[in-house]
């Protein structure tokens, strides 16, 4: 005790209002409290100096005569201790937080399951808890590929499984065995029939008798060539094959926004940065967000999350409809060309544009293919 006493030394310097100072510095001496530079400020105010350790007979006395104390300055080792040990104090504290994220973020908070249709989410959270591993567990405590191994031999519905920790969270990806499809086998021989409307234009056999003349209208499923030849009385069975060219319709559409305003990104962002714990956010950082529209993106990565803000800005339209019109009709003539196989031929189309409002105008276009429509 006497060893720190001597690191109690410091120096005040206080100024003291009262009512009347001379009887606040007789209590000061009387009780043997040592002042020095005791200056006269005004009639009611004092300035002076005392020790470290008569700071609380300085208070008695202050309120013996009410008198209000302020301090001015401090100065002495004693100070410098004190401003040590609430730094030291802080830093504990930050090291405390920070430790215990550490700790946190060693374990696993979450687990997250994807499957397809023959194997349910909580089936394989079942067999995971069945196997210990749960919530609040040491990551170190989990070898994702025993696990998958695990997992697989007691779940016959699994082909495969992804077994991973990203951040406090371990995705589960599973694929499912799927039952191969019955083959059924079917009699080759037989009619050719339309594999889908349109008008007859030309029909090239190879075997069989034709059903259709040019200039017909046919259904989906109507017989094109019949699987029979020879002549009356003589007919026999064959696999009818062929080509049959028709014209076929499709139809593709589009709607385009000519005139008004329109969203779009100005480049602008901002981000919230947070912790989860237990669906609790801790905020490491809020964004201010003055943006009047924005799009948000949410991208969680397990322990330390952010959502991010994307500014919008309305902008004005203006853009020609008869130029927007033709470059709708390419772009849909192009998009129809790859979903179609290269020996089709697109002869000719029509294009209807409606005004639907709000600046918005749809563009239909109705296209006539020829094509094979032999089945």
């Amino acid at each position: 005790m006497r060893f720190l006493e001597k690191f109690k030394i410091g120096r005040i310097t206080l100024e003291v209002s009262a009512p009347v100072p001379e009887k606040f510095l007789n209590l000061l001496w009387n009780k043997g409290v040592r002042i020095k530079y005791v200056n006269r400020i005004n009639i009611n105010t004092l300035s002076l100096e005392i020790g470290y350790g008569e700071y609380k007979e300085v208070e008695k006395a202050a309120k013996k005569c009410k008198a209000k104390i302020r301090i001015v300055s401090r100065d002495g080792l004693i100070f410098l201790i004190i401003r040590v040990k609430r730094k030291i104090s802080l830093l504990a504290g930050v090291l405390v937080f920070l430790g215990g994220l550490y700790l946190l973020s060693t374990h696993l908070w979450a687990i997250e399951i994807t499957t397809k249709q023959n194997v349910a989410p909580f089936e394989i959270r079942k067999q995971l808890a069945d196997l210990g591993i749960k919530p609040g567990l040491s990551k170190n405590n989990i070898n994702v590929y025993t696990l998958e191994k695990k997992i697989e031999d007691v779940n016959s519905n699994i082909l495969w499984i992804r077994a991973r920790i990203e951040g406090s969270t371990l995705k589960v990806v599973i694929e499912e065995k799927v039952a191969p499809p019955k083959i059924i086998k079917v009699d080759t021989v037989g009619d050719c029939v339309a594999k889908m409307d349109g008008e007859i234009k030309r029909i090239y056999i190879k075997s069989g008798t034709s059903n259709v003349a040019p200039g017909d209208m046919i259904k989906e499923g109507d017989v094109l060539i019949k699987g029979i030849e020879g002549k009356e009385g003589g007919e026999y069975s064959v696999d009818a094959t062929g080509t049959v060219i028709a014209n076929t319709f499709y139809e593709k559409e589009m709607e385009i926004k000519t005139s008004g305003t329109k969203l779009e990104k100005t480049g602008e962002k901002d981000n919230d940065i947070y912790l989860e714990f237990f669906n609790k956010k801790i905020y490491l950082k809020k964004a201010i967000n003055n943006f009047k529209y924005y799009d948000t993106i949410d991208n969680k990565k397990g322990f330390i999350n952010q959502v991010t803000y994307f500014e919008r800005e309305k902008n004005e339209i203006k853009i020609n409809q008869e130029e927007a019109v033709v470059d709708a009709t390419v772009q849909l003539e192009e998009s129809l060309s790859k979903a179609l196989s290269n020996d089709v031929k697109i002869s000719n189309k029509e294009v209807h544009v409606e005004d639907i409002g709000d600046g918005v105008i749809r563009i239909k276009v109705m296209f006539l293919v020829e094509q094979n429509i032999a089945g």
